[in-house]
């Protein structure tokens, strides 16, 4: 009767590289690794990133950054005990987070183009968001991973591809074209505490938490045809570089050298990750959180240590259950700060956003202004889950909640403040009952998108506002909170609690918004109602479930749930008529037991029914084994329209510490997904209307393994009867997490060497109306036409019509304006019927004036429409971009512009038209040329169509044209045509060059020599030549004997010293012109090596000829002590102050160009 659609998903954004042998069998070949880009949530040397077992890859522009924790202070430190393990769970501490060790190295293309290009090839599905920090220029969003990364020119003629090969290994080839020289391949290697060679020809690179082995290189030549010849090849070691030594090969075919990287001896993994908390959309698909584990980019090379809770974020991914593989992940996203972050509860809102609630110790999440509350006030320092196995999870100084909302794509975080006091909270370390619980709390929304949450402070100074309790009574109170969906402020807030420890765990809202809160409490004087079921505390730790009113100002209703053992209310959950229903675990063996329902007798599971009131018992009963202890850690509950009741849980030896009871003895019915458990497993169960008899229960688990569980938080049935439950399973790298066949899946391995957080959704198969989110509609509309799912339901409410062809419509009226609630309802199972309401607001009309438009040209820039009242939306043709209509893309016509503007207040819309006009093409004529002493007025002809005028230097709007006086040098010169028809303005050009006068002794328009202005240069001395105007054809004469030249600007090298003469023939059309130059002199280059400075005039300083730039001087003394230097030298040293004797000196120009030698002072 159910239908299975599982996935089995690794939650990390990075897919780890599966290296590391595994307990279970071998997986499939699927690829795993992925180079995800960086967008500036990594220091900007980082290009891409990836993720290894133990460890994280960097590629930088200069080569690979290794980074790797130890197995003995990470993968091995983990929460789950043994399959025989002991019975002392650890509890909440003080203690400091431990140190995690780690060594991180480089290996650089030594002798390599630094600026290599790095092109990504094979981008994977799903985009990944990163909210790391509080500097929002630090956040990326739309973060894309590739299969492989090619480095371009790391070489003459190299390339470098890194890419995960068949046998999931990471590997690097390079790839040399042909006549590429495998000798400029050096690998240097910077941090490694040795770097050897095995007897095999591998590469050992020793670090201090493990060794890392490059398999002995292979190499090949492909021919034309495709065939690989293979080239020996080995490594070779000098010091800490490595080469290529390789054997016989042609040097006419490319080459490939390819060495392998295995990370077998590691078995830590920074893709450790636990999973906390899910839920859905109302398209069904799931969103997956947890926390995720791993350092950042490490500032130096060499043995490192780095804290454990400096490495938790929070990871959520969104997956598409109906979808396998890589597609189904929509986007995945990283958000947190520098110190541990966690989700304790996710819902999305009606705008499709996700809600995320959780704790944070970090002083830097990311904190979107305006806020709630934008810094952290933490607390004392706390292990919440025990100190010694959960390090990675320790908050060093104490936490406060949170509160972040994404944007439907996952690439915006919309919202996010935090909540808390100076002592520690969201953190329930008084009230667990189970390993996780100290994470749990619940999160929903109204239909205003009002957000709601519900957990626990010890802090005195929580913000409250328009509270029911506004000071904290015990150790630990409940807080309960309503914030608007930007989170900018506090609706209300309050306190919930005696002078006990108190907890809540879950919520749930009416139609009348009337908040129900369920949790747990060790005080005998909690809030409670007089008249309730049990106002007084029967002893032990008491369950309660109270109402707030609206506002969350006052108590409506109020009671404890309990016997003298202990209790807790874990869910919250409500029917059709209202009614409240309880899913808890007992201490006791004698929880009432209604007569004739399901149940087992002194099981420690109970289901409570109560009426809306709190004041009777409608039915309970206990459900498991009735081992010595509760077997179930509850994840999630729900209570359908028909009033069936579906329960999650898992038991088993992670829970040891809390309790001996496992999944063994559960009952399954004969059609469960899975009939037999470890013991170790989770647990989901359907019961019928009114608790009668179990209709279906299953286990879901692997078998053998540490077990599955949940780090913390809560996961969601829908309404529908889905469930979407986080796990942590895999642990200890194991892969027989069950994917049955035909179902769903992302991926079907655990690619953490030890914990993945996976996911499924279960559907029970059940119908549910769905009407669909809250619809708008004008008062002038048309018919709207109604649907849902399934289809074929029943519509009812105000303005519902049903159409001839047994369709229904809601006809919006004047009278209908506001908010209406309409039913929909469909035949569930047997006499029962699902009923769901959906809000149609109907706006009142509002007027729309519209400014009028012009006609255009098809050629105009955009035009700006203007519409009143503003806020609206355009809507039109191809050429509409929000509020602009550009012709260029509509071409010509008559168009509709529409304008339309709604709210839940009022709505209306106006239309109006634009005529765009085709542009005439005009022609301006042929090009001109002229000579010098051209220069009479002439008539421009030849420009169609005739009615045009006339614009440029020389010209009347008529086209009568009076050559410029260029002062003999001639000149270009652009003449505009412009036609204006049907409000076109187009315009056509044409040329008219005016050739210049010969002449003599013109400027050559060369750089000055600035140290030697008397010279034009020394030699050798490369000029580039410019003619006097351009536009013609050329001989240069260079006056040195050497061949001309008929380029336009030739570059020519005067090699001797002299005085040089250049002479240009210059013709533009019929007009030949002859320039002769300003003389070119040339001094030779010569520095002395001698002078005398003894007053007689004569070779007094050193006078380099070395550049015509500003040179740099440095002198040095016998003994090599600097005696002189300047940055400007102006040929002034005379050595005063100095002995005769030898001097060494340095030049150096300002182009780089540098000199040096030996000068002696002789005076």
């Amino acid at each position: 009767m159910n239908r299975l659609l599982l996935l089995w998903l690794c939650l990390l954004l990075h897919l780890p590289l599966a290296g590391a042998p595994r307990p279970a069998a071998a997986p499939g070949p699927g690829k795993t690794l992925e180079f995800v880009e960086n967008k500036g949530q990594w220091p900007k040397i980082v290009r891409y990133q990836a993720e290894l077992p133990g460890g994280r890859l960097y590629l930088t522009s200069t080569g690979f950054t290794y980074s790797f924790l130890s197995a003995a202070t990470f993968g091995q430190l983990n929460h789950h005990q043994s399959e025989g393990g002991d019975t002392d769970q650890p509890r909440p501490t003080t203690a400091a987070p431990a140190e995690a060790r780690g060594h991180a190295y480089t290996v650089s293309f030594e002798g390599g183009n630094a600026r290599a290009a790095l092109l990504p090839e094979q981008a994977t599905a799903g985009t990944r968001n990163y909210f790391l920090g509080s500097n929002p220029r630090e956040w990326a969003s739309g973060v894309t991973g590739y299969r492989q990364v090619r480095y371009q020119g790391v070489y003459p003629g190299i390339e470098v591809r890194v890419y995960e090969n068949a046998g999931q290994h990471l590997e690097y080839d390079f790839e040399l074209a042909p006549g590429a020289k495998p000798d400029n391949i050096r690998l240097r290697y910077a941090g490694p505490d040795a770097v050897r060679l095995s007897a095999e020809g591998q590469l050992l690179i020793e670090t201090s938490v493990g060794t890392i082995v490059e398999q002995a290189p292979l190499a090949w030549q492909t021919t034309a045809a495709g065939r690989r010849l293979p080239v020996s090849c080995r490594f070779e070691l000098r010091g800490a570089t490595v080469g290529f030594r390789l054997g016989s090969y042609d040097p006419k075919l490319s080459l490939t050298i390819d060495p392998t990287v295995l990370f077998s001896s590691f078995t830590g993994s920074l893709a450790d990750n636990w999973g906390f908390t899910a839920t859905y959309d109302a398209q069904g698909n799931m969103y997956s959180g947890g926390v995720a584990f791993g350092p950042g980019y490490p500032v130096s090379t060499g043995a490192f240590q780095t804290s454990f809770a400096g490495m938790a974020d929070v990871a959520i991914i969104k997956y598409k259950v109906t979808t396998s593989g890589p597609a189904a992940r929509l986007y995945a996203t990283y958000l947190g700060g520098a110190r541990t972050d966690a989700p304790h509860s996710l819902v999305v809102n009606g705008r499709n956003e996700l809600v995320i609630l959780g704790s944070t110790g970090s002083n830097n999440f990311p904190v979107i202004a305006p806020a709630a509350q934008r810094s952290f006030r933490g607390g004392q320092p706390v292990n919440p889950l025990g100190g010694g196995v959960l390090d990675q999870t320790g908050y060093p100084e104490g936490s406060d909640l949170f509160v972040a909302t994404l944007g439907p794509d996952g690439n915006r975080l919309l919202a996010a403040t935090y909540l808390g006091g100076s002592a520690n909270d969201g953190l329930n370390l008084n009230l667990a009952n189970n390993y996780g619980d100290q994470f749990r709390g619940d999160v929903l929304t109204d239909g205003d998108n009002n957000v709601y949450i519900a957990s626990t402070t010890s802090s005195a100074d929580f913000p409250v506002a328009g509270a029911l309790q506004k000071t904290l009574r015990g150790a630990t109170d409940a807080v309960v909170c309503q914030l608007p969906r930007l989170l900018d402020r506090l609706n209300w807030s309050t306190y919930l609690g005696g002078t006990g420890a108190d907890a809540a765990f879950s919520l749930q809202l009416t139609p009348e918004r009337l908040l129900y809160v369920g949790g747990a409490s060790t005080g005998t004087d909690f809030p409670t109602v007089a008249g309730s079921l049990q106002p007084q505390a029967a002893g032990g730790r008491e369950g309660f479930v109270v109402a707030l009113a609206p506002g969350g100002g006052s108590l409506r209703h109020g009671t404890y749930l309990g016997t003298s053992a202990d209790e807790l209310a874990f869910f919250v959950q409500l029917d059709n008529s209202g009614d409240v229903y309880v899913l808890g675990q007992t201490n006791s063996k004698a929880y009432p037991k209604t007569p004739g329902l399901y149940g087992t007798p002194g099981a420690q599971q109970f289901i409570h029914k109560l009426d809306a009131t709190l004041s009777t018992t409608m039915f309970s009963t206990t459900f498991g084994s009735a081992q010595s202890e509760h077997e179930l850690s509850p994840t999630a509950f729900l209570v359908d329209d028909c009033e069936r009741v579906y329960v999650a849980g898992w038991g088993g030896s992670t829970n040891r510490g809390y309790s001996t009871g496992t999944t063994r003895n559960l009952p399954v019915t004969p059609d469960a997904a899975q009939r037999t458990t470890d013991g170790n497993d989770f647990y989901l169960a359907e019961f019928a209307a009114g608790l009668t008899k179990l209709e279906y229960a299953t286990f879901y688990g692997e078998q053998g393994g540490r077990g599955e569980h949940v780090d913390g938080g809560t996961s969601r049935f829908s309404k529908k009867g889905v469930v979407y439950q986080a796990v942590c399973g895999g642990c200890g790298g194991t892969q027989g997490f069950p994917v049955p066949p035909g179902a769903s899946f992302y991926t079907d391995r655990n690619g953490s060497s030890n914990c993945n957080n996976a996911a499924f959704a279960i559907n029970f198969d059940i119908i549910t109306a769905d009407p669909g989110a809250t619809r708008y509609a004008c008062a002038s509309d048309g018919p709207v036409l109604l649907g849902g799912q399934p289809a074929g339901g029943t519509w009812s409410g105000p303005g519902v019509v049903r159409r001839p062809d047994g369709r229904y419509e809601f006809r919006p009226t004047p009278e209908l304006v506001g908010r209406n609630v309409l039913q929909y309802t469909v035949q569930a199972t047997g006499i029962c019927v699902s009923t769901r309401p959906m809000a149609l607001i109907v706006a009142k009309p509002l007027p729309v004036t519209l400014a009028p438009l012009a006609p255009v040209c098809a050629t105009a820039g955009p035009v700006t429409l203007q519409g009143t009242p503003a806020g609206g939306t355009w809507s039109g043709p191809r050429g509409l971009s929000g509020s602009t209509f550009d012709p260029r893309l509509s071409g010509p016509g008559t168009f509709t512009l529409t304008y339309s503007i709604s709210d839940t207040l009022a709505c209306g819309a106006a239309s109006t038209t634009i005529t765009v006009n085709a542009p005439a093409v005009p022609k301006a004529g042929p090009d001109l040329t002229l000579c010098a002493y051209e220069t009479t007025p002439f008539q421009l002809t030849g420009a169609t169509p005739a009615g045009g005028t006339w614009s440029g230097p020389g010209v009347t709007a008529a086209g009568l044209f009076t050559p410029p006086d260029t002062r003999l040098r001639g000149g270009i010169f652009t003449l505009t045509y412009t036609i204006n028809e049907s409000g076109c303005a187009v315009t056509a050009t044409r040329r008219v060059l005016l050739a210049p006068s010969p002449t003599t002794d013109a400027p050559l328009q060369v750089p000055v020599c600035e140290r030697y202005p008397q010279f034009t240069g020394l030699a050798p001395l490369t000029l580039t030549m410019k003619p006097v105007l351009t536009g013609g054809t050329y001989e240069w004469d260079f006056g040195d004997g050497s061949p001309h030249s008929t380029e336009e600007n030739p570059e020519h090298v005067f090699t001797q010293p002299g005085r040089y003469t250049v002479r240009l023939v210059a013709r533009y059309a019929n007009c030949t012109v002859e320039t002769s130059f300003a003389p070119v002199i040339v001094n030779r280059t010569f520095v002395p090596n001698i002078i005398t400075p003894n007053r007689d005039k004569e070779n007094q300083t050193f006078m380099p000829y070395f550049s015509c730039r500003t040179t740099q001087l440095s002198l040095y003394n016998r003994w090599g002590s600097k005696v002189y230097e300047t940055a400007d030298y102006h040929d002034d040293w005379q050595a005063t102050g100095l002995p005769d004797g030898v001097y060494y000196y340095q030049l150096k120009d300002a182009d780089g160009r540098t000199a040096k030698g030996w000068l002696t002072v002789l005076r």
